[in-house]
């Protein structure tokens, strides 16, 4: 009796860990994320199937524009970028369909510089820096879809809340003299806009 009860208990035990394993299968994906359809980035997770870590990276913008216009010439340069970290949980609520919810830490950093090049007579030329900071963070909410075993379509809204630092700098420069004016920038946003929606596609392996 005692050695059935043995082996009954070691067999509910090999089925346990077992299905513990089978319930912890480690998974990865890395991909590809849009915001707006036109700020693009990269996605790489890593967990179980139920539970992810994320890791997001967005190029914001960036840009580098001259113009002449008579004697005035002009450059304009700006570059943003943002990271997040974060964790996931999914459930299947159909087939090929998964629920997906969580929360990221948030940032991201954005700098501009616009210079004026006055070559009349006049001489006035100007510089315009700036530079944001935005640590923040947002809930996710939203579905994957399996294309197959390796490729997912997925799509989420991430409600936020975003704290907003930083300066802008404005110089004039005169032909006997400058003139220097300084800005504190701060504050902060929390809700949903259109860049809170998030599509991606990922390759998906273990």
């Amino acid at each position: 009796m005692k050695k059935s009860l043995l082996i009954v208990l070691c067999l509910s035990m090999s089925y346990f860990l077992t299905a513990q394993e089978k319930e912890k299968v480690k998974q990865k994906e890395i991909g590809l994320v849009f915001s707006n359809l036109d700020n693009f980035g990269l996605t790489y997770k890593t967990g179980t199937e139920k539970s992810l870590w994320r890791f997001n990276t967005m190029v914001i913008s960036g840009d580098n524009i001259e113009e002449t216009e008579d004697s005035l010439f002009s450059t304009q340069n700006q570059l943003g970028f943002g990271v997040k970290i974060g964790k996931e949980y999914r459930k299947n609520i159909a087939e090929n369909l998964e629920l997906r919810f969580g929360a990221d830490l948030s940032f991201s950093y954005s700098h501009s510089k616009i210079e004026l090049d006055d070559k009349t007579v006049n001489d006035f030329d100007r510089l315009r820096e700036q530079s944001i900071y935005r640590p923040g963070v947002n809930l996710v909410f939203g579905f994957n879809y399996e294309l197959s075993d390796n490729f997912v379509i997925g799509a989420e809204l991430l409600p936020n809340f975003t704290y907003t630092t930083g300066s802008r700098t404005e110089t004039n420069y005169y032909t006997y003299q400058n003139d220097e004016v300084k800005t504190d920038i701060s504050g902060f946003s929390y809700g949903l806009s259109n860049s809170s929606a998030l599509l991606s596609l990922v390759y998906r392996f273990h």
